[in-house]
């Protein structure tokens, strides 16, 4: 044990945590697929937190950065470097897929940026942004608890 580190709030209801981890389960992390290199416990945690912070930022071609700004590099450095001599590739744990699959999000894509949308702004003539989510406004709870996270981090 080195340290703690807040890696990012996640809205998830005790339900869909749930959901997440049971998908994570039936998918790949199961007892047999275990390996030191490949797939490993800082793989799990790392899927994990992926798909509870980004959530539906994980579809693809969303335009959202798939990474986790604060996890720390050094924690599978190890591993990295041995799957680089792998030669069963189809065992190596990739982190955003299994997250996207986690997440349920699996075969699905941000509607914002099909080829249909893209037509459609195109023969209107408009410039910009294709994206038009909008942000939803926190509650005053998770304002606090944004608040608490920030006087801790520092």
């Amino acid at each position: 044990y080195r340290e703690s580190i807040v890696l990012g709030q996640t809205w998830c209801e005790q339900t869909q945590i749930n959901a997440i981890i049971q998908r994570m389960r039936e998918d790949k992390f199961i007892g047999d697929n275990y390996h030191l290199a490949n797939r490993n416990c800082n793989h799990f945690t790392e899927t994990l937190a992926l798909a509870l912070i980004l959530g539906n930022d994980l579809l693809e071609d969303s335009g959202v950065a798939k990474t986790l700004e604060r996890y720390p590099a050094w924690v599978n450095r190890l591993a990295r470097a041995g799957t680089t001599f792998v030669l069963d590739e189809d065992r190596v744990c990739d982190v955003v897929a299994e997250a996207r699959v986690a997440a349920g999000l699996k075969g699905k894509v941000g509607w914002t940026l099909s080829d249909s949308t893209k037509k459609t702004k195109k023969k209107a003539g408009a410039t910009g942004d294709v994206n038009r989510s909008q942000k939803k406004e926190l509650t005053e709870k998770q304002k606090a608890a944004l608040a608490k996270l920030k006087r801790v981090s520092k």
